[in-house]
């Protein structure tokens, strides 16, 4: 490993082990849905997917790659992994499995909101603003020097953001995943986050990449 890990380095570890965190969580319903199915599915998938050794600090992930170039394979392991999983579980059962995967991504976000508020030690009912300033240490939205979410307005009671490009979908495409159904779980979770903050907030996807559109356009509300 090359230079010294500092403070923007735990920030985007804490964000990739959230992508994990919820990856566990969608595996956890599969697997109390479809019992021993799944085990034989989610077995050939990490034999060739590892999961992150859970015991290991983030030096030791690392290991002898340069930081950068570390992180960077963290999130495509990450994110592809994840997309292999809800990818074969829908292969194999369709709808359902795709509904379960969102809506699971859906309630962590919210537990993620919440966790954030005590984190943050906020009090009183968070803004709009603020459910985006918090999620951005939780939402892994490529690397710093990527062109992650634009905030485009920012208002205690809304703000909205954009992407012109999808940080994720090489990630998606290389586990032969939907790009709609994972656009869509990845939003489930936001809109969970967002009521986790703030049960007043909506979030709403007023255009998605993966819909057809030139960009992504996102919004937090309080209703």
């Amino acid at each position: 490993m090359s230079l010294v890990l500092g403070p923007v380095h735990h920030w985007m570890y804490k964000k990739i082990q959230t992508t994990e965190a919820r990856e566990a969580f969608i595996v956890n319903a599969l697997k109390t849905k479809y019992g021993q199915e799944s085990e034989e599915i989610l077995s050939f998938i990490y034999a060739k997917h590892p999961l992150s050794d859970k015991n290991a600090s983030f030096e030791e992930i690392l290991g002898n790659t340069p930081i950068h170039q570390g992180i960077q394979n963290l999130i495509i392991k990450a994110e592809t992994r994840e997309g292999f999983v809800i990818t074969a579980f829908c292969e194999k059962y369709g709808d359902e499995a795709e509904e379960l995967a969102i809506r699971s991504a859906y309630k962590y976000g919210v537990e993620c909101g919440k966790r954030a508020v005590v984190e943050r030690g906020s009090s009183g009912e968070c803004s709009a603003s603020k459910a985006f300033e918090m999620i951005q240490s939780y939402l892994c939205d490529g690397m710093p020097c990527d062109r992650g979410a634009q905030l485009q307005s920012e208002e205690n009671d809304r703000t909205t953001w954009d992407h012109i490009e999808c940080v994720h979908e090489q990630c998606w495409k290389d586990a032969s995943a939907s790009f709609k159904t994972m656009c869509d779980m990845l939003n489930s979770w936001i809109a969970g986050f967002g009521e986790g903050v703030n049960p007043k907030i909506k979030y709403t996807r007023e255009k998605a990449i993966a819909a057809g559109d030139s960009m992504c356009l996102s919004i937090f509300e309080i209703s």
